[in-house]
């Protein structure tokens, strides 16, 4: 097979001829070039391994074969070329062109995690937004934030402005859950620096030292990568998400900084629609109790109403029996049996004032069941607590008045004398 040598020298990719074993029977200044990079002589099974053998064979059956295949040799094991070879020649040569896609593999490789990264990002939006209890949320945002970034320390600060009180959700050290719901002094740390500037910080290597640089308190023990982003709602720095590690510099770069920062935004979002909606829980929980106390006021007051207009009913008709029974038991030829009854009289009519005195003190309105499937008012439970000397004392004031508006005695009998009859 005759070769043009002077046009394969010009060529800038890596070409040969080879045996139908693989041996090369021909290479060009830049194949050489790629086997001495690399330090093995230039054959292809030293850049390629044995797989380059099933290539050669599949180009030598079929007349032509195309295949990629990475570098078995060097520190970058990413890097990988395009084998194109062809067959045909009588004398069973293959003629073999290398075109390097290392970067377009390395683009292909990121290309690959920023869709990943989107369609975590995606998830991380739909979660956190179904997500209403800040407790929930923010150990949703840890979850969601480990699927795209390594960390095993994890801060999620709030703060409501001014110079109050951080709270912090939830605290991850080394993985575990130390700590959730904390209220922290707002202080000199790296969370208030970041409060306040509005600007995420990203530090590696000596992180305390950059620290103290800052003017800012240092952590103990210190970490070797730091990175921390605002959560900004409407501009205004609502909280801060944190993540520390201690091992590994340089954990943390610019591209997931962005990262953190757009998980910041999606969970800025989260965050003020859950205090939206304890603030709406609040105040209709605040509302339903108003309405029930203004709804008991207005049972009350029209069980007040009722219960006083009763009294007064009851009272009037109470005094006239009330007299009448004390003129009966004062007459001194009165039989046995009439007086038994006159004292019977007597007791029930302070057993009706009684009841009609413990309506007065009505400061609720309970009801209990009665047989008939109603409801009446339950006094045991709606009246306030009595003494034992109320009913008596009550008894005799009502007495007193009623024997004021008692009627007249009738000719030749005396009035009653002017004592405490419930001790008749």
């Amino acid at each position: 097979m005759s070769v043009d040598v002077t046009l394969f020298e010009r060529l800038p990719e890596p070409v040969l001829l080879v045996t139908a074993t693989g041996g090369t029977l021909y290479a060009n200044a830049a194949f050489h070039q790629l086997a001495s990079r690399f330090g093995v002589p230039p054959q292809l099974s030293g850049l390629f391994g044995p797989p380059v053998t099933v290539v050669l064979s599949e180009a030598r059956r079929t007349g032509a074969a195309n295949a990629f295949l990475p570098l078995v040799v060097g520190d970058d094991l990413s890097r990988g070329f395009r084998l194109n070879v062809r067959g045909g020649a009588d004398d069973g040569t293959l003629a073999v062109q290398l075109a390097d896609l290392s970067e377009e593999v390395a683009w292909r490789h990121q290309l690959f995690l920023r869709n990943s990264e989107l369609s975590v990002l995606n998830d991380i939006g739909t979660a956190l937004s179904a997500t209403l209890d800040l407790s929930a949320l923010a150990h949703r945002i840890w979850e969601q934030t480990g699927r795209i970034m390594d960390h095993t320390h994890f801060v999620l600060a709030l703060h409501d402005g001014g110079s109050g009180p951080l709270q912090v959700p939830l605290r991850i050290e080394d993985g575990s859950v130390i700590g959730g719901c904390e209220i922290e002094r707002f202080g000199n740390g790296p969370i208030e620096h970041v409060l306040l500037t509005r600007q995420p910080l990203l530090l590696n290597g000596a992180v305390n030292a950059q620290l103290v640089q800052l003017g800012l308190r240092a952590f103990h023990p210190d970490p070797v990568s730091y990175v921390a982003t605002p959560i900004l709602a409407d501009g205004v720095a609502m909280g801060v998400i944190e993540l520390r590690d201690h091992e590994q510099t340089g954990r943390f770069d610019r591209h997931e900084l962005g990262i953190l920062s757009i998980v910041a935004t999606q969970a800025g979002a989260a965050i003020r629609n859950a205090r939206l909606y304890e603030a709406i829980k609040s105040a209709y929980e605040e509302l339903t109790a108003t309405q029930t106390r203004l709804l008991e006021t207005e049972r009350l007051r029209g069980v007040t109403e009722t219960v006083g207009a009763l009294n007064h009913e009851v009272n009037n008709p109470l005094a006239t029996i009330v007299g009448t029974a004390q003129l009966l038991l004062r007459k001194s030829d009165l039989d046995a049996d009439t007086r038994t009854k006159a004292e019977r009289v007597l007791e029930a009519a302070k057993r009706i004032q009684f009841v009609t005195s413990k309506m007065a003190t009505l400061i609720q309105a309970h009801s209990r069941p009665y047989p008939g499937q109603v409801q009446i008012l339950d006094l045991s439970r709606s009246v306030a607590e009595m003494d034992s000397a109320t009913p008596n004392d009550g008894v005799s004031r009502v007495f007193r008045f009623m024997r004021a508006d008692a009627p007249a005695p009738a000719p030749g009998e005396t009035p009653p004398a002017d004592r405490d009859d419930s001790a008749a």
